[in-house]
């Protein structure tokens, strides 16, 4: 009996150990006026969030024109590029000196990373891509009024060595640059460990050491394009109200009535508006909400296979006044490759196959 109470009473002192560790790293179930203040930025003193993952960094920056924007910048670090994909007919050196490896399984060696002893073919260099700098969606705007002011679930002060280690502090390479005001405030950001539930952050100024709730860093994952808008339009159908359509040099306007529901749309010719065009309405449907973006490409990026050809431009008016506009082209490369730009896009954007059937379908809008 002795024995097993014994046993009882280790059990529920283990219990209890657990239970105090686990409270200390869970964020504080509290009300907003009881967390805790990391900085106290407003939302104009803040410029720009930037986090790093020790592989990729990804920037956040609010510009405010005729409506605010959010910049959303995703890239490589320095010298931490992805694993160079090399044409395998080009061919590799392996360890044993021999020639030209099998395709596949170049292709392959070379996405799982750099083998040992494999050598690039010569002319063959490591570049790591330039940064893509996107239009961020609505999410990314919410996003970045967390940070203004950024608040923590709980402040633990100045930590031991012991403690920052078992935080995941003390080695990690995860860091957040936060510009206020025109001056840096630099964060270190705890790695993922066991147990552990949020993220810490230790003030590069005076290494006092807070947790965020849970989820917010993982937002700003650098390599995820959640915050990245993939519209083509801000505006709704029902704020034109006429657009024009160009197809190689050949124009066609059209008025638009009736948007507010969908279903009670008209598009008719501008010389004929009350002669309703079922077929340009339901291709302008499609073009409105059925292109399908693969790819979106960043600020002044062209696509690899080089500047597409134009095929096709759409114009959009309210009132006689410009309100956008949607471009279609062709790549360059030997497949077919389509890609659309828009008034809201960063640049070009690559669109799903089977998308310049729409394009071609032009030909009988602007009946040539």
């Amino acid at each position: 009996m002795k024995a097993r109470s014994a046993l009882i009473q280790g059990v529920l002192a283990g219990a209890g150990l657990v239970a105090a560790y686990v409270t200390w790293q869970r964020p504080k179930d509290t009300k907003s006026d009881e967390q805790v203040v990391v900085l106290d930025a407003k939302k104009t003193a803040l410029e720009e969030i930037r986090y790093e993952d020790g592989t990729r960094f990804i920037t956040l920056r609010r510009e405010v024109k005729d409506e605010p924007v959010v910049w959303v910048t995703q890239g490589y670090l320095e010298g931490k590029g992805p694993p160079p994909v090399v044409d395998p007919h080009a061919g590799v050196t392996g360890p044993d000196g021999g020639g030209h490896a099998d395709a596949g399984l170049v292709a392959m060696r070379f996405d799982a990373g750099m083998p040992e002893g494999v050598e690039l073919p010569q002319g063959v260099t490591v570049v790591t891509p330039p940064p893509r700098q996107l239009v961020g969606n609505e999410r990314a705007e919410k996003l970045y009024e967390k940070f203004s002011p950024l608040m923590a679930a709980r402040g633990l002060g100045v930590l031991s060595p012991e403690k920052t280690k078992e935080v995941g502090l003390d080695l990690t390479e995860k860091k957040m640059t936060l510009m206020v005001s025109g001056a840096p405030r630099i964060y270190r950001v705890s790695t993922g460990g066991v147990g552990l539930l949020g993220n810490y952050l230790q003030d590069g100024q005076d290494n006092q050491v807070y947790l965020l709730p849970s989820g917010l860093m993982n937002e700003l994952d650098p390599s995820s394009g959640q915050l990245i808008d993939r519209r083509f339009h801000a505006f709704r159908p029902a704020e034109f109200d006429s657009f024009k359509v160009t197809f190689e040099g050949v124009s066609k306007e059209f008025v638009q009535t009736g948007a507010e529901v969908s279903q009670t749309t008209k598009v008719a010719p501008k010389e004929a508006p009350d002669k309703p065009d079922e077929f340009v309405r339901n291709w302008h449907d499609k073009i409105l909400t059925r292109m399908v973006p693969t790819d979106v490409l960043g600020k002044g990026e062209t696509p690899k296979s080089g500047e597409p050809t134009l095929m096709l431009r759409l114009d959009y008016f309210s009132h006689g006044k410009p309100k956008g506009f949607l471009e279609m082209a062709k790549g360059a490369g030997s497949q077919v490759e389509i890609f659309a730009r828009s008034e809201h896009t960063a640049g070009w954007v690559a669109l799903h196959m089977g998308s310049e059937n729409f394009a071609e379908e032009a030909r009988k809008v602007v009946g040539k």
